[in-house]
């Protein structure tokens, strides 16, 4: 398979005066998995769409230099014959899904090949196989989780069978442990067959012990070009840019007597460098000396106030097929909880229940001492607030600024008898997006669209919003300012959050509270510290703890009740258990 070269690309998107490549140059050689990280904006995506053919040959816009496979121009191939060649699978999927079930999307492309009926069939199954989706080929795909969805356009695009893939974000929807098998498939087609693998990914923790090389884009341009573990030697582009840098090497750049000679990537390997050193012991010892914790506990001791929401009893099924059984959940307010599952779990379903978007088959639901009723979307949007997993969806004015502007002037109800504390030009400065305030929103990149559709809903001035994975398409700086923001906006106007995520490092860091579904019904409700302590059972229910908290368990000999979520925490812990010891 030939090599991918980008020479000395540039592009500006029609209708924009701001180039997002600027002077690309670079090689991929054939049967290389790369890793394409930088903040929102910085020209991942577009970069993307220029080594599939897409740009410039479909997207409109100023193009300079040329994109070579081997010999050939990308640009210059028609559709069908560069997707023989370079298959791509966005961010959302269903930009790409056409078909009304799973078996006829990934049979798609090739039948359009006129492959022989065998062979199609052959690569369905293969594909299915490869994604874990065997069990959803008759489904129709409006039926299915957006992590579900996900999962079938990988399958479509393996079924091309291209030899270089590009995938823009592929694993934004899925649970940890369905990222890990995406990328488990990817790896072996890279190893196996020498397909070439370049990944858009702001999953850095879970990806780069995947992956041969790391590329670091900042303002269209490549700023960092290294092998894995020498792309971290140096921590100062990351911190600057605010993107993720994997926890255990944050820890080995922290602890360089015991990480001597390695840059641990993973739990197990920091694990493999740390089991033997003093500070194994000081942490088991003190495992062994902490009471154990199985309930969520309030400790705030204040008497409390009238549930904002409230499950009894509440089951929710589609057909013979039970989505949701049993629930009995209450949200206190000012609670930040997050609910947690696999793709599929239901975690979707138990909060559209919350606004009236569908009838429980069962039981019922209370908000803000209310019944919710079914149907009447807008009594309950009185009190609450929900951001869709797809907030596209949610855009419909021709700018930045009319988008905010709706909500502010068109308030009812509860929100008319309240000062509103904030106007557009402070809305685009929490959104970061004060220099697009005339843009299009479809102008924007995913993640800031996604910014844009939280700034919407924060201009109605809610008292509790459902945020269904909020972070999905941002990068770390991006995600990390709206946490906060959102956490300071919950302690100043006693706001409570339910937000559905498989982001297990905004659990870690925002949530005081999350709940586990797994099987239809809750088998985890309790701190974060607490819940992530079981790692083995989580792993069961499709989550994977933060790695921090994985190597603090392990150490732990799987006793300590409760583990650090964040590196700062585990240095803290350790100082501090030694100072007492």
């Amino acid at each position: 398979m030939p090599d991918l070269n980008v020479d000395n690309v540039s592009f500006t998107y029609a209708g924009s005066e701001r180039a997002v490549l600027h002077s690309v140059q670079l090689t991929i050689p054939a049967g290389e998995f790369v890793l394409l990280a930088g903040p929102s904006g910085c020209g991942k995506s577009t970069l993307a769409l220029a080594l599939a053919g897409l740009i410039p040959s479909r997207i409109a816009g100023t193009f300079e230099g040329h994109v070579y496979l081997g010999a050939q121009e990308i640009g210059t191939m028609e559709v069908h014959e560069a997707a023989q060649h370079i298959g791509i699978v966005f961010q959302n999927p269903d930009e790409q899904l056409v078909h009304l079930d799973v078996e006829s999307e990934i049979a798609f492309g090739p039948e359009n090949l006129a492959l022989p009926h065998a062979e199609i069939e052959r690569r369905v199954v293969t594909s299915l196989a490869h994604t874990r989706m065997e069990a959803a080929r008759k489904l129709e795909i409006f039926t299915l989780s957006g992590g579900q969805k996900q999962r079938v356009a990988i399958a479509a695009t393996l079924a091309m069978q291209s030899r270089v893939l590009v995938l823009d974000e592929p694993t934004s929807d899925l649970d940890p442990v369905g990222t890990q098998e995406v990328l488990s498939v990817l790896h072996m087609l890279n190893k196996q067959y020498g397909w070439t693998i370049v990944l858009v990914e702001h999953k850095i923790d879970e990806v780069v012990p995947w992956v041969d090389r790391v590329l670091l884009m900042d303002e269209g341009r490549i700023v960092v070009d290294a092998p894995t573990r020498g792309a971290f030697s140096d921590l100062a582009p990351w911190q600057q840019l605010e993107v993720s840098v994997p926890q255990m090497v944050t820890l080995a750049h922290a602890l360089p007597d015991v990480f001597q000679h390695t840059l641990p990537l993973t739990a197990d390997e920091a694990y493999a460098a740390m089991a033997d050193s003093a500070y194994a012991g000081v942490l088991l010892e003190h495992a062994q000396r902490q009471p154990a914790i199985s309930i969520y506990l309030d400790a705030s001791g204040k008497p409390r106030a009238e549930d904002v929401l409230r499950w009894e009893q509440v089951g929710l099924s589609y057909g013979a097929k039970t989505i949701l059984r049993d629930i009995n959940l209450t949200v206190q307010p000012q609670d930040w909880l997050a609910i947690v599952g696999a793709n599929g779990a239901g975690k979707t379903s138990l909060a559209s229940l919350a606004m009236g978007f569908q009838a429980p088959t069962r039981g019922r639901i209370f908000s803000g001492g209310r019944s919710v009723v079914p149907g009447q979307i807008s009594r309950q949007a009185e009190y609450m607030a929900y951001l869709f997993q797809a907030a596209d969806k949610m855009l419909f004015t021709a700018s930045v600024e009319q988008e905010l502007s709706f909500g502010l002037k068109h308030q009812r109800g509860r929100q008319q008898q309240k000062q509103h504390p904030y106007t557009v030009e402070k809305l685009l400065e929490i959104i970061d997006l004060t220099a697009d305030r005339a843009t299009n929103p479809f102008h924007l990149s995913h993640g800031q669209r996604k910014r844009l559709a939280i700034g919407a809903l924060l201009a109605r001035y809610p008292q509790a919003l459902i945020l269904d994975e909020p972070t999905t398409g941002q990068d770390e700086g991006h995600a990390r300012a709206f946490l906060q923001f959102l956490q300071s906006l919950r302690q100043s106007e006693l706001l409570t959050y339910i937000m559905i995520t498989h982001n297990m490092g905004s659990v870690a860091e925002y949530a005081n509270r999350m709940v586990v579904l797994h099987d239809t019904r809750v088998v985890f409700d309790g701190a974060p510290d607490y819940v992530f302590s079981h790692t083995d059972e989580l792993a069961g229910y499709g989550i994977l703890a933060p790695p921090i908290a994985q190597l603090h368990s392990r150490l732990c000999g799987g006793q300590a009740s409760r583990v650090s979520l964040s590196v700062q925490a585990f240095l803290q812990a350790l100082q501090s258990i030694e100072a007492h010891l």
